[in-house]
């Protein structure tokens, strides 16, 4: 009985520490993502956000929830956040690629 008490000890316990430490670890951020992709995934968010709100307003106008002027007036502010959110993507996406091409500039600079 002492035998499988000190087996339990020195082989359960440690495996239990490994298997919990995920859980009790603080998550860390990926090296990979850096602000860029950080921001970018944000402005994906948005734009899945505002389609989806186009998508429930135009079911709220044709099950009778909004009036015509409602409709129009809604429709119209969220298709500029809309295209906002699509200009954002844009402008980031093309820094984005400028940011890359200086990158690999230096890096090919510095080996050469």
């Amino acid at each position: 009985m002492f035998f499988v008490f000190l087996w339990i000890l020195l082989l359960g316990l440690p495996l239990l520490v490994y298997l919990g430490l995920p859980l009790w670890s603080k998550p860390r951020p990926s090296p990979e993502m850096d602000a860029v992709e950080t921001r970018m995934q944000t402005l994906y968010l948005e734009r899945e956000r505002s389609y989806s709100a186009l998508v429930d307003l135009e079911e709220d106008y044709e099950i009778g929830k909004l009036s015509q002027a409602d409709y129009q007036a809604l429709r119209g502010q969220l298709l500029q956040e809309t295209a906002a959110v699509l200009t954002q993507i844009e402008t980031a996406g093309m820094a984005s690629v400028e940011e890359e091409i200086e990158r690999y500039k230096q890096e090919k600079g510095s080996r050469g």
